[in-house]
């Protein structure tokens, strides 16, 4: 049985100091997979995709490029994230989330 990591705490970092993040995120991209292939069968081949969008948000004080990456299940359940946001600072904050609600259909 895989143990489940917990959810990241959020992350701030300055932008030409962000190391470490992708191998943390991908550690819990790659952990939540193996979790969930232990739960509904190792035999099974599912399908896991890992994407990444950019969304704006822009107001009179602030003009950002934001960006989500997630881990989407079966092409219909969004399983792991993590939201990259910009402040008006030009610092970073990487925000991690896990659903695995989905499984509760399936398991049971």
């Amino acid at each position: 049985m895989v143990k489940l990591m917990k959810v990241p705490k959020s992350i701030f970092r300055r932008v030409e100091n962000s190391s470490g993040i992708d191998e943390l995120m991908n550690s819990f991209f790659i952990n939540t997979k193996k979790y969930i292939q232990s739960k509904l069968n190792n035999d099974e081949d599912f399908n896991f995709v890992i994407k990444s969008a950019d969304f704006a948000y822009i107001s009179k004080q602030v003009n950002s490029d934001n960006k989500i990456t997630y881990v989407e299940f079966e092409n219909k359940y969004i399983v792991a994230g993590m939201l990259e946001t910009r402040t008006a600072f030009n610092d970073l904050q990487f925000t991690f989330f896990r659903d695995l609600s989905c499984l509760q259909k399936m398991v049971l």
